[in-house]
C-alpha cells in the first residue's frame, strides 16, 4: 500500500514540475518569434494650419536651413509634450519645453520661449502646460548654431493646447505664405511679404536708401507705446499668411515720440513709414528711430516726405544731415574721413545726459534738416564752440540750429556719425568762436579704463585709495534670468543696475555666474567717493565678456557710474560681471 501512495506522490511532483517550467522564459527567441522592432515614425505634414508638420518633419525641415538662419515664414508643428524646462509664468509670459511625436524621449524638438495661446503673454489664471499634453505650435524656427533645431525666441506661440485654441494670428487654411504685393508707396504700400522680399535685396545690416510704406496687421507686441521711450516694437503680418515683419522701436504719429493717445493692440491694421534693414542678415525690420506709425486703423496724421542730400561739406556749402549720412556711409566700416566736413541742421533730440557738461566737455545729439526725427544724423561726443571742451556757457536744446565741423566715421559699417572728440560745434544759432581742425583725447572725464583678460579696472585719477569692499554677484540669491535692480553692501554702499537707453534690462544668469549688463545699461555705485573699481567678468571659449569698446565711466562726488555705451540699444558686447571690488577714496 505504501508503495502505491509513494508512486502517486511521485507522479504529482512530476506534474507540478512540468507545469512550473511552462512559465520560465526561454534564453533565446524561438525561430519566427523574434522581439518587436522599434516604431519608426515617418515625417508627415506640410507645416500649414490644416496639415501641420509632425516633429520628424519639422526636424527634417529645420536641418535644411543654414546655421542660425530663421525660417522665412511661420510653420505649424504638432506633438506631445515630453518635458518642461520652464513653465509659462506671468514674469516673462513664455515657456520652454520639448515635444516629440509619441511623447517619448526619441526625436525631440525644443519649443524655446514660445508665447501663450493667442500669441500673447501668459497671465494668471491661464491653463498651464503639462507633460503628455498634445499641442500645436506656430512660429518661426531656427537651426541654432547648426546643431539645435528650435523655435525662435518670442517669435512662436502655442496655437492649440489639447485642441483648445486661443485665436492667434498665423497662416490661414492652406498655409499660404503670401505673395509679395505693393511698391512701397503710400498709394500702393508693401504688404509684409512684399517688404520682406524687398529687404532680401539689401545686404546684411544695410539700410534701405529710401523710405517705404508697409501695410499689415499686428500679430504680436513686444513693447507697447510708452512714455519712457516713446516708441514701440511689434510684428505685423498679412491675414491668412505666415510672413511677419518687425516694427522695431517705431516712433508714433508724425514721427514723434509717444506722449499719450491711442495705443496698439493685436489685430490692429497699420501702415508704417520709414527706412528698413535686414538686421544681421536674418531679421527684416524697420530701422530704430528712422520709421514711424503712419496710420492706425485708418487714423492718420499726414505723410512724411523723404529728404534730399544737399551741400558739399564746406563751410560755404555745408552738408545737410541726409548728405552727411550718405558721405559717412560711403566710408569703409570704422574708417574716418580724411578731412573735416561741415554739417548744418537743427537738433531733433538729445541723447540721455547728452548735453554739454563740464565733466567731459562734449555732447551727443541728433540733427535733421527740419528738427523732426526723420533723416537724422548722429553727432557723437562733439566738442564745444572753438573746438574746446565745454567749461560753461549756453547749452544746446532741441530746435537749435547748429553747424558741426570735424571728422565723420561709418561706425561698425552701419552707423554714420561724427568721430568721438574729433568734431566740434562750429556755430550755435549763428554764434561762433572761430575753430580749427578736430582733435582731443578719447579719455572720458577723469576715469581711466584698463582691461586685462577678463578683468576691467576703472581708476579715478587724482584720488588716493583707502579701504576696499567686494561682492560676489553669484551669491546674492537671485534666480536664473532675474532682472537685477540693486543690492546694498554691508558698509552701506548701494550698487544699482539700470536699463538706461538699452532694449534689455540687466539680468542674472546662473550659467555665467553673474549679471549681464547689455548695451547702454548702467552700473551706479553710490554712498561714498570711489578711487577704483575692479570688475571680474565671465570668460567662455576664449571670449572675455568685458563690454563694448565705447564703454565709459564717470565719477562725481559720492556717485560712480559705468555705462556699457553702444551705438544701438541692443547688440554689441555684453559686460558679464561676476564680482565687483570697490576701493574707496580717502
Amino acid at each position: 500500500m505504501k508503495k502505491v501512495i509513494y508512486s502517486m506522490l511521485a507522479l504529482l511532483c512530476a506534474a507540478f514540475a512540468f507545469t512550473s517550467c511552462e512559465d520560465v522564459p526561454m534564453p533565446y527567441d524561438q525561430p519566427g518569434e523574434g522581439g518587436e522592432d522599434p516604431i519608426v515614425i515617418q515625417p508627415t505634414g506640410d507645416g500649414t494650419v490644416d496639415n501641420p508638420y509632425n516633429v520628424m518633419a519639422a526636424l527634417e525641415y529645420i536641418e535644411s536651413l543654414g546655421a542660425d538662419v530663421e525660417s522665412e515664414q511661420n510653420i505649424y508643428i504638432k506633438g506631445v509634450i515630453v518635458s518642461i524646462t520652464e513653465e509659462y509664468s506671468t514674469q516673462f509670459g513664455n515657456a520652454r519645453f520639448f515635444i516629440s511625436d509619441d511623447g517619448t524621449n526619441n526625436n525631440q524638438f525644443e519649443v524655446y520661449r514660445a508665447m501663450y495661446l493667442g500669441n500673447r503673454k501668459f497671465t494668471a489664471g491661464d491653463t498651464q502646460i503639462q507633460e503628455g499634453d498634445t499641442v500645436v505650435v506656430c512660429g518661426k524656427v531656427v537651426n541654432y548654431k547648426g546643431t539645435k533645431p528650435e523655435t525662435v525666441q518670442n517669435k512662436a506661440y502655442l496655437y492649440s493646447l489639447n485642441g483648445i485654441m486661443g485665436g492667434g494670428v498665423g497662416p490661414g487654411p492652406g498655409g499660404d505664405t503670401g505673395q509679395p504685393k505693393g511698391d512701397g508707396t503710400l498709394q500702393n504700400p508693401y504688404n509684409t511679404a512684399g517688404v520682406v522680399n524687398y529687404i532680401k535685396t539689401l545686404g546684411s545690416d544695410v539700410e534701405s536708401p529710401g523710405q517705404v510704406y508697409v501695410k499689415g496687421t499686428i500679430v504680436s507686441i513686444k513693447e507697447e507705446y510708452g512714455l519712457q521711450f516713446g516708441n514701440a516694437t511689434f510684428d505685423i503680418g498679412d491675414p491668412g499668411t505666415g510672413v511677419t515683419f518687425t516694427a522695431y522701436q517705431l516712433n508714433y504719429f508724425d514721427n514723434k515720440k509717444y506722449t499719450g493717445g491711442t495705443n496698439i493692440k493685436v489685430g490692429d491694421e497699420v501702415i508704417l513709414f520709414g527706412h528698413v534693414v535686414n538686421f544681421r542678415g536674418n531679421t527684416p525690420e524697420t530701422v530704430r528711430g528712422k520709421a514711424y506709425l503712419y496710420s492706425l486703423n485708418g487714423q492718420t496724421s499726414g505723410e512724411q516726405t523723404e529728404g534730399q542730400p544737399k551741400g558739399s561739406g564746406t563751410l560755404a556749402d555745408p552738408f545737410n544731415p541726409v548728405a552727411a549720412n550718405n558721405y559717412a556711409s560711403s566710408l569703409a566700416a570704422d574708417a574716418k574721413s580724411d578731412k573735416d566736413v561741415y554739417i548744418k541742421g537743427k537738433i531733433s533730440r538729445i541723447a540721455n545726459n547728452g548735453e554739454f557738461g563740464t565733466q567731459y566737455g562734449n555732447a551727443t545729439f541728433y540733427i535733421s534738416e527740419d528738427g523732426g526725427q526723420s533723416n537724422e544724423f548722429y553727432v557723437f561726443r562733439t566738442l564745444y564752440l572753438g573746438n574746446e571742451k565745454y567749461t560753461g556757457g549756453d547749452n544746446i536744446k532741441v530746435g537749435d540750429e547748429v553747424v558741426i565741423c570735424g571728422k565723420v566715421t561709418n561706425y561698425r559699417g552701419n552707423t554714420p556719425e561724427t568721430a568721438a572728440n574729433e568734431s566740434f560745434l562750429y556755430s550755435l544759432n549763428g554764434v561762433t568762436k572761430g575753430g580749427g581742425s578736430g582733435g582731443g583725447d578719447d579719455q572720458q572725464g577723469n576715469v581711466k579704463i584698463t582691461t586685462d583678460g577678463n578683468i576691467v579696472t576703472f581708476t579715478v585719477e587724482g584720488t588716493n585709495p583707502s579701504f576696499s569692499s567686494a561682492v560676489d554677484l553669484n551669491e546674492q540669491g537671485w534666480a536664473n534670468q532675474d532682472k537685477v535692480t540693486s543690492l546694498t553692501l554691508a558698509d552701506g554702499t548701494v550698487i544699482t543696475f539700470g536699463q538706461g537707453e538699452g532694449s534689455n534690462a540687466p539680468a542674472f544668469y546662473t550659467a555665467t555666474k553673474g549679471v549681464r549688463v547689455y548695451a547702454k545699461n548702467t552700473i551706479t555705485i553710490s554712498g561714498a567717493a570711489v578711487s577704483k573699481v575692479v570688475l571680474t567678468c565671465d570668460s567662455y571659449n576664449g571670449t572675455n565678456y568685458t563690454g563694448n569698446s565705447t564703454m565709459y565711466a564717470t565719477a562725481s562726488g559720492t556717485t560712480f557710474v559705468i555705462c556699457n555705451e553702444h551705438s544701438e540699444a541692443k547688440g554689441g558686447e555684453q559686460l558679464r560681471v561676476q564680482a565687483i571690488e570697490i576701493t574707496y577714496a580717502q
